[in-house]
């Protein structure tokens, strides 16, 4: 496997199983504990759970004491998802009936009832509305109840001048967070996907009152979220989205040829390279050899080689972290930053973080990144 090297045996113990959960029976009880561990800290152990508890024949093969922590972990998930379903109620209930309305990742996996939900667990709900629309959205949930955190002018024209959502608002005593989105790229971001064909493609769901992205911009979605707006930490759980959206979506050789397409449209090439090749090597997603995407340069590949199992993979937190695993972390933070702004901006923008750390601030503030 790419990268795993020297790393925690139970960490390709995890990664066997999703894969296939059928290979529980060779597991024994000491691997258990690291393995439900690592699951646990990389948000899986719900998804780990619905995929051994789903299977044929594994429970006779898992320890009783095993059985308890995927029973609860699958309890947990149902609750999270069922927190979601109310707040998407609500939000149906206070939104404009007229007024068309997409559901991102997490939200659009429950609203699809795709087998990749199993197990999820849901932190907040990423809505859609085009540019023109975004006011009249914001109104009415402001309208309904809904509340932004408070935050200062920089804040404000941070979200709203800069990036690709408002400020997160909250109903409140809700659990579930809303965050409200124009596009799926930062405004300043490097790339930018083509936004009147993003919103053309939109699809219903029988049933729903939420549209969703189209299969392929589902999974473009999901590979430009974890190789260019995040800071690749811990995000292993992005990567499983991913190889979920691929088994779910493409059946065909057309299909992945339309992928392949849809990203140079797009000009999410390398993002949708990177996710492949992980994807491939950790979890076993079957791909197309020949499929004509552009990789990046040869040392930006052994870069990403080295980066992203220290930065992205779950770690045992029995000891500090090692340097290497710093590094790697610190790179991403870089990364992230450099690809989300061009330079100038990037520098005013880190400058009043600077001056920021030295004050007191308000958890809105500290949430900008």
């Amino acid at each position: 496997m790419i990268g795993l090297g020297s790393a925690d045996p139970c960490l390709q113990c995890l990664l066997g199983l999703l894969r296939n959960p059928l290979s529980v029976r060779g597991v024994s009880l000491a691997d258990w504990d690291k393995t439900i561990r690592l699951a646990r800290q990389a948000r899986l152990l719900g998804v780990l759970a619905h995929r051994i508890q789903s299977q044929a024949g594994c429970l006779e093969d898992v320890p009783d004491c095993v059985l308890g922590h995927l029973r609860s972990a699958t309890a947990y998930s149902e609750h999270r998802v069922q927190m979601l379903r109310i707040e998407l109620a609500a939000l149906a209930y206070a939104l404009p009936v007229e007024l068309p309305v997409a559901v991102l990742k997490g939200a659009a996996y429950i609203v699809q009832d795709l087998e990749l939900a199993r197990g999820r667990l849901p932190s907040d709900v990423d809505l859609l509305v085009s540019r023109g629309q975004l006011d009249q959205a914001e109104s009415a949930l402001h309208k309904a109840g809904w509340v932004a955190e408070a935050g200062d002018a920089y804040i404000e024209r941070y979200y709203r001048e800069w990036s690709h959502e408002l400020p997160p608002m909250r109903f409140p005593g809700h659990p579930v967070e809303v965050d409200l989105h124009h596009t799926i790229t930062p405004v300043t971001s490097r790339l930018k996907p083509d936004t009147a064909s993003l919103f053309a493609d939109l699809q219903a769901i029988s049933g729903q009152r939420f549209l969703v992205l189209q299969p392929l911009d589902q999974i473009l979605h999901a590979a430009v979220h974890l190789f260019q707006d995040s800071e690749l930490f811990a995000n292993l759980r992005d990567l499983v989205d991913i190889d979920g959206l691929i088994r779910a979506h493409l059946h065909s050789a057309s299909d992945w040829q339309a992928l392949a397409a849809r990203a140079r449209q797009h000009d999410f090439e390398r993002p949708l390279w990177y996710a492949l090749r992980y994807c491939r090597a950790w979890l076993g997603t079957v791909i197309p050899a020949d499929l004509p995407l552009t990789a990046p340069p040869a040392v930006a590949i052994q870069l990403m080689d080295w980066v992203l199992p220290r930065c992205t993979l779950p770690r045992i937190p029995d000891r500090p972290a090692e340097i290497s695993r710093r590094i790697a972390g610190l790179f991403g933070v870089l990364r992230y930053q450099w690809l989300r702004m061009p330079p100038g901006l990037l520098l005013r923008h880190l400058t009043h973080k600077g001056l920021q750390s030295l004050r007191p601030s308000t958890a809105a503030q500290r949430n900008i990144r």
